[in-house]
């Protein structure tokens, strides 16, 4: 998946780039027979990617394509947890003879290369996608130099499922939502509200196609789902199991270390809690694990007010087989991006961002290249023909 949407992604701004020729720029239309406005879109300087761990090239790919399709230098900092992909991304880039100096990789840790890019004066753009607690941070360093700044967070998302709903593909859109890439998505649909006539048979078949999951050795035939990065995220998504069962969530299934897997890796048994308070931080927070919680709804309303209840707006799924009800949600939802009866689908034409704590600004379609360009306004006499 990386690879395929690396490719498509160069590919889509290449040909944005391709539209960019012309030095002297837009001619705007005013109400003046004696002046000639035009805007032109200029590289914004030297921007810095920050990028994460969880999608490291899909990542890289929605800043760098644009950020060079503007014409802008660039130095990027992989996370020090995943950083081959990058530096094999740099090799290729290197013999695909791109000048040098436009195209720069550093490794480290946020603090000893993130912290260091964000403050320089050199830099005159950066763009982030991580944890909330470190856009934060991230934030606050670049307001002492006021350089631009566009960050993809967290998310906390629900996907909504009406009484109508396709049982079958509910349950493959929620499977998928909630523990592909052993849920360690900023877009992972770990809310799971069903209506209350269907929730019985909706949960019935997720936790039994929750414990089907095979987890394990990610290069065994027939594992399904592999272990959390490290350490610590492994005893961050079993601190919150805990913290949620003492918060009153009934844990349906899951909830440790699965009996397939081996004695080493990160494990965790794909995990569904019920009956979950909305105050609890099971409910609330990003847990970045295979952990879904599961609550009901009676109307329309209610599902959509239990799906805005929340500091992120990143994104949100709809199942419905009512069009009409689909889109009406949809519209009402506080969210970037909004999956109908569809799976987690992502094309570089579109666009990527969320509402609220999730982000500040938009990657891919032409939102990705405006982050980084400057817009010039000339404006002229206009002499006669």
């Amino acid at each position: 998946m990386d690879v395929d949407d690396v490719i498509a992604t160069f590919r889509y701004y290449a040909q944005l780039a391709e539209r960019l020729d012309d030095a002297g720029g837009e001619e705007v239309g005013i109400p003046s027979a004696e002046h000639r406005a035009r805007i032109c879109r200029e590289p914004c300087g030297v921007a810095a990617l920050i990028v994460p761990w969880n999608f490291p090239m899909v990542t890289t790919a929605w800043k760098l394509a644009p950020a060079l399709a503007a014409g802008c230098t660039v130095v990027l900092k992989p996370s020090e947890i995943t950083p081959l992909p990058e530096l094999e991304l740099a090799s290729a880039i290197a013999s695909a003879g791109l000048p040098a100096g436009v195209f720069n990789a550093v490794t480290g840790t946020g603090t000893e290369v993130g912290a260091p890019l964000v403050a320089h004066p050199g830099v005159a753009k950066v763009s982030f996608t991580g944890s909330t607690g470190v856009g934060q941070a991230v934030m606050k360093r670049a307001a002492d130099t006021l350089k631009g700044v566009s960050l993809e967070l967290g998310g906390k998302s629900s996907i909504i499922i009406f009484n109508d709903a396709d049982l079958d593909l509910a349950v493959d859109l929620v499977e998928a939502g909630g523990f592909f890439n052993s849920g360690q998505m900023c877009s992972a649909t770990s809310r799971v509200l069903v209506a209350r006539e269907l929730a019985p048979r909706l949960v019935a078949r997720l936790k039994e196609r929750a414990e089907r999951i095979v987890v394990g050795d990610p290069f065994a035939p027939g594992v399904q789902m592999g272990p959390l990065v490290n350490r610590a995220q492994f005893e961050r998504v079993l601190g919150h199991i805990e913290q949620g069962i003492a918060d009153g969530a009934r844990l349906l299934t899951g909830g440790g270390r699965p009996a397939s897997a081996s004695g080493e890796g990160f494990f965790i048994a794909p995990t569904i809690f019920t009956d979950v308070p909305a105050t609890s931080a099971l409910w609330r927070d990003e847990i970045f694990g295979p952990v879904l919680c599961v609550r009901v709804f009676d109307t329309e309303q209610e599902a959509v007010d239990l799906a805005n209840d929340s500091h992120y707006g990143l994104v949100a799924t709809v199942v419905t087989a009512d069009e009409s009800r689909g889109e009406r949600v949809a519209r009402t939802l506080e969210a970037g991006v909004v999956w109908v009866n569809t799976p987690q689908v992502i094309y570089p034409q579109t666009s990527w961002g969320g509402y609220k704590r999730s982000s500040i600004g938009r990657e891919l379609g032409p939102f990705g290249l405006a982050a980084f360009q400057e817009i010039k306004q000339i404006m002229s006499i206009r002499h006669p023909d």
